[in-house]
C-alpha cells in the first residue's frame, strides 16, 4: 500500500512539473515580441561634434578625402557600394526575394573631427527596425545635448576609468531618455548599442547588450565593454532578484524569460522589468599607446576574438589599406567563419585625438 502511495505521489509531482513548464513557455510566448514583417538591422551613427555651434549630426561620413562624402555598407551578398543615408542610417534595398529576407548589414567609416571631440555609435536591432532606427537617430543627439548642458568642471586628477563624473552621468541620462522616447511610442522590438564619446583626452565608452568596444593599445586588444547577456552571473542574479528567470536552451544559449539572449537593451517593453536600459559606462585616458577603437555588433564578435580584430586592423594599416579596407577585412573574416548575423563594424583612429602625457 505504501509503495502505491509513493508511486501516485511521484506521478502527481511529474504532472505538476510538466504543467509548470508549459505555463512558463506560454508566458514567454506572450512576453516576447512576436515576429514582424520588417527585418532587424544594425546601424552605425556618424560622429557628432560637441561644439555648441555644431550639435547636429553629420548626415554622411567621409572615407579618405573629407571633401568626398559617402557611406559604405556590407550587404548579405558581400558586395560593397556607396549609398545615401539619413542620420547615419543606411537603407538597403535588394533586388531578389532571397536577399530581401536577410537582415541588412553595414559598416561606416567615420570622420574624426579636428576639434578633438566626437561621438560614435554602433547599434544592433532585434524584433524589427523601429528601435534601431529611433536609437541611431536620437541617442547621439541626446548624449551631446546632455554633455553640453553639464556645467560641472572636470579635474584632471579624476581620470580613473572607474570614476563617476558629470559627463558619465550625462551619458547615462541620455541613454535612459532615449529608451523612454521609444517606449513612449508603444512600438515593439529593441536595440543594443555600443558608443564612444571623445572629449579631449578622455574617452567615455557605454554599452547595452552585446555590441562591443575594443581598443588597441600598443597592439594589445583591451575590451572596454562587457557584453550584457543572460549568461553573465551578475546579470542572472539581478534578473532573478527582481522576479524573473533565466534559462538555457538546447542550443546552449541563455535567455531572459525563455525569450531574449541579451539582458540590457533599448526597448523590449514587455521585458522591461528585467531587460533594463541602464548602461555600463567607463572612462579612459587617451595616452600615446592608444591606437584605434573597434566598435562592432555581435555578428563580428561571435566569430572573431578581440585580439584577432586588433591584429587584422593593425596589419591592414601597416599595408596602407584604407579604413574601409580594414572594416571590410573584419566583415569578410566573420563571414568566412560562418557568421550569418548582421555585422556592423566601425574603426576610430584615436591617434588623431589629443592624448595625455604620462609622467
Amino acid at each position: 500500500m505504501l509503495l502505491y502511495t509513493v508511486q501516485f505521489l511521484c506521478s502527481v509531482v511529474a504532472a505538476f512539473t510538466r504543467l509548470v513548464r508549459a505555463l512558463r513557455k506560454a508566458m514567454a510566448a506572450v512576453l516576447c515580441s512576436p515576429p514582424v514583417s520588417v527585418p532587424a538591422a544594425s546601424t552605425a551613427s556618424s560622429p557628432l561634434s560637441l561644439r555648441r555651434t555644431k550639435v547636429h549630426p553629420i548626415l554622411s561620413v567621409a572615407v579618405g578625402d573629407a571633401s568626398k562624402e559617402q557611406q559604405l555598407f556590407a550587404p548579405a551578398v558581400d558586395a560593397f557600394a556607396p549609398c545615401n543615408g539619413s542620420g547615419g542610417v543606411v537603407e538597403q534595398i535588394e533586388s531578389t526575394k532571397k536577399a530581401a529576407r536577410r537582415r541588412p548589414s553595414m559598416l561606416v567609416i567615420p570622420v574624426v573631427p579636428e576639434a578633438g571631440e566626437a561621438f560614435y555609435g554602433v547599434y544592433d536591432g532585434h524584433g524589427g527596425r523601429a528601435a534601431v532606427d529611433l536609437v541611431s537617430e536620437r541617442l547621439g543627439k541626446n548624449v551631446v545635448a546632455a554633455v553640453l548642458a553639464t556645467t560641472e568642471p572636470q579635474e584632471a586628477a579624476e581620470a580613473a576609468s572607474s570614476s563617476v563624473d558629470a559627463t558619465a552621468a550625462a551619458i547615462r541620462a541620455a541613454y535612459l531618455a532615449t529608451d523612454s522616447e521609444f517606449l513612449g511610442q508603444g512600438l515593439r522590438g529593441g536595440s543594443c548599442a555600443a558608443t564612444a564619446l571623445v572629449n579631449g583626452s578622455d574617452l567615455y565608452v557605454a554599452n547595452l547588450g552585446d555590441c562591443r568596444a575594443v581598443m588597441s593599445h600598443d597592439g594589445v586588444a583591451t575590451a572596454l565593454t562587457s557584453d550584457h547577456t543572460a549568461a553573465r552571473g551578475d546579470e542572472r542574479a539581478r534578473i532573478e532578484s527582481s522576479g524573473g528567470y533565466v534559462s538555457c536552451g538546447s542550443n546552449g544559449v541563455w535567455r531572459v524569460q525563455d525569450c531574449l539572449a541579451v539582458s540590457r537593451a533599448f526597448g523590449d517593453a514587455s521585458l522591461k522589468r528585467w531587460v533594463i536600459s541602464e548602461p555600463e559606462i567607463t572612462r579612459h585616458t587617451l595616452t600615446a599607446g592608444c591606437e584605434f577603437l573597434v566598435l562592432a555588433s555581435d555578428g563580428l564578435w561571435n566569430k572573431v576574438s578581440n585580439q584577432e580584430a586588433v591584429d587584422a586592423v593593425s596589419k591592414s594599416n601597416n599595408a596602407g589599406r584604407s579604413s574601409a579596407g580594414c572594416c571590410k577585412e573584419l566583415v569578410d573574416m566573420a563571414r568566412s567563419r560562418g557568421s550569418r548575423d548582421d555585422i556592423t563594424v566601425m574603426v576610430v583612429d584615436l591617434k588623431r585625438f589629443p592624448y595625455r602625457r604620462m609622467k
